[in-house]
């Protein structure tokens, strides 16, 4: 096995995985229809929708082409005979974490946004938000952010990994 190979293996049981947390996350929208909450199933569907689409998608994608993934990442012609370079390695698993709290930084985010709407629709004479879902969005933002300077600057990072193995 070569690192493209390893790589496209990862890829494809990285993809299983956020389908899975995908479908396991639906059951946790519809609680919002019970009375006294006033959001309607179309709503509750479009919600779940925009959380949960974009890490489903990207796990489909993951599933279905992981050779096309791996092959944006790890660059270089295939190797058998050599012995295994880790670097490509690191630079998908990188990657693919960087992937991760994207696609679970979206789902927070529109999870915060559900909280923030049905905080106002509960109490729509105030204006406060609570700090616990302040603080969620504060954390949401900054997965994104970790996740996108994973994704973006990956080959920097394994560099810099390199350079403290020295």
């Amino acid at each position: 096995m070569d690192t493209r190979s390893i790589g496209a293996l990862i890829i494809k049981t990285t993809g299983l995985v956020m389908i899975v947390l995908s479908v396991i996350q639906i059951p946790g929208y519809f609680p919002l229809t019970s009375r006294g909450y006033g959001f309607s199933v179309g709503e509750i569907l479009g919600a779940a929708a925009i959380g949960l689409g974009p890490l489903a998608l990207i796990g489909l994608l993951f599933w279905f082409f992981p050779g096309t993934v791996t092959n944006r990442i790890v660059s270089g012609p295939p190797t058998s005979d050599s012995p295994i370079d880790l670097r490509p390695l690191e630079l998908v698993a990188l990657t693919v974490l960087g992937v991760y709290l994207i696609a679970e930084g979206l789902i927070g985010a529109a999870r915060g946004a559900v909280l923030v709407m049905f905080v106002s629709r509960q109490n729509p004479g105030s204006e406060l938000i609570p700090a616990s879902i302040i603080a969620s969005l504060g954390a949401t933002a900054a997965e994104l952010l970790i996740g996108a300077i994973l994704c973006v600057g990956s080959r920097g990072i394994s560099n810099a990994i390199e350079r403290l193995r020295r």
